[in-house]
């Protein structure tokens, strides 16, 4: 039998239409159908059609329109919150209420800190256990590029460079404040601090140029401040007919890549130069000589993160993306529209408890 009853809000793409047949786990709802430990139990979405789609591919026959009323009664162990990130936190805090164990909330955590800050608390009130979406923490290339970070195999890190280009499914995907900062440069951002830290300031733009239609900005570029020294420059846009997502770690003795397009580590090597000056004959230039990261492929994110969720409940593991680490992913982005109504002017982190720049900004803009 079953230890843990598993409800998804929000069945649409990520939530559950994403999933293939037979289920391989590229899903909220398929993830947590492939644990032996877990049975999926009910289902809410706003609109019918995905709602009773859910329904037939994982036969789940307790459908609602009103994810509340399936939380009251239903009453399920394990929550996937796969709605709009304006919604997340009234869905976290009515999941607490009827007693939920576990909650696995898609990314951004909401759109606003103090949303975010509401989530945390009503988590950590009850003792529910928090992972949030930031998929790329599962992802192999990524957790070996961490170790070999570690080990010294690129030297000491002293930078990075980072890219989230047409990644917003434009024009047909559009929600009042959540352009591409929001909807998927919160990848971008936690996967930076993945790798070198919390971030200490932000310096950026965020504009609308081209896509007048868009409610927010459609470009941005941030430099951020990590800690250690480390910085980061960053492209975020939607300005792209292409999708990129990649990025550089820049470290004293060489560099890795790694992005939708590949893996790869650079190591410096001495080139050699046949003449060189007469009063420095030990001069020496070098450059990158790059080789694929060998990964063995692994099992979907989503999979994974929904077996570490159930291990974590049984007191195996822990969670590797925190509500902490959404929210400081959450507060890079605050930051850089902070930045941009201050003129581009660094702003240090953390912020105030209640910051609300996006909503500002729009508001001084007339985006909103």
């Amino acid at each position: 039998m079953a230890r843990y009853r598993v409800a998804v809000v929000g069945t649409g793409r990520v939530g559950a239409l994403w999933e293939t047949d037979p289920p391989t786990g590229v899903s909220h709802a398929g993830a947590f159908a492939l644990l032996p430990e877990c049975e999926l139990v009910a289902g809410a979405n706003r609109g019918r059609e995905r709602l009773e789609a859910f329904g037939r591919r994982f036969g789940v026959s307790a459908l609602y329109s009103d994810y509340a009323a399936m939380l009251r009664e239903v009453r399920p162990d394990i929550v996937c919150v796969a709605t709009h990130p304006g919604s997340h936190a009234a869905i976290v805090e009515e999941a607490v209420a009827c007693g939920v164990r576990a909650i696995f909330c898609e990314k951004p955590m909401a759109l606003n800190m103090a949303d975010t800050d509401r989530i945390i608390a009503a988590c950590e009130r009850a003792g529910v256990l928090l992972s949030v979406n930031h998929s790329r923490r599962w992802y192999p290339a990524y957790q070996r590029a961490r170790e070999l970070l570690r080990e010294g195999a690129i030297g000491d890190l002293v930078a990075m460079t980072g890219y989230c280009q047409g990644g917003k499914p434009a024009p047909s995907w559009q929600s009042e404040l959540e352009g591409p900062l929001l909807h998927d440069a919160t990848h971008l951002f936690d996967i930076l601090r993945f790798f070198a830290g919390e971030a200490r300031w932000v310096a950026a733009t965020a504009a609308r140029r081209v896509h007048t239609q868009y409610p927010v900005e459609d470009d941005s570029s941030a430099l951020i401040g990590f800690d250690g020294g480390v910085t980061a420059i960053t492209q975020v846009n939607e300005l792209s007919a292409y999708s990129r997502f990649e990025v550089e770690l820049h470290g004293t003795r060489g560099a890795m890549r790694l992005g939708n397009d590949g893996c790869a580590i650079g190591r410096a090597v001495p080139i050699h130069i046949e003449n060189p000056p007469a009063d420095h004959p030990e001069f020496e230039w070098q450059r990158l000589e790059w080789t694929p990261l060998e990964v063995e492929p692994g099992p979907p994110a989503f999979l994974l993160a929904a077996r570490e969720l159930v291990d974590a409940l049984e007191g195996r593991t822990t969670l590797r993306s925190t509500g902490a680490d959404g929210r400081a992913s959450m507060e890079i982005i605050e930051a850089i529209y902070e930045s941009q109504r201050r003129g581009s002017a660094p702003v240090p982190l953390p912020l105030p408890p209640g910051t609300d720049a996006l909503a500002a900004l729009a508001r001084e803009r007339g985006w909103a």
